[in-house]
């Protein structure tokens, strides 16, 4: 099976994440979760302010 770009993608994206939390414990690697979806909270939300100030304008 031919892999496409996007599940490259995916498996860049999942070993990075592996290499940054293989040490951590359990509470820190629940820490780094709970920081990236923050992290991901606020870039959607400035997306949507940014499409909401687009779509007036």
């Amino acid at each position: 099976m031919r892999e496409t770009s996007a599940m490259r993608e995916l498996h860049k994206i999942r070993e990075k994440i592996y290499e940054e939390t293989k040490d951590m414990t359990t509470e820190e690697f629940i820490e780094y979760i709970r920081k990236e979806a923050n992290k991901a909270k606020e870039e959607m939300k400035r997306l949507r302010e940014n499409t909401a100030e687009k779509q007036t304008n």
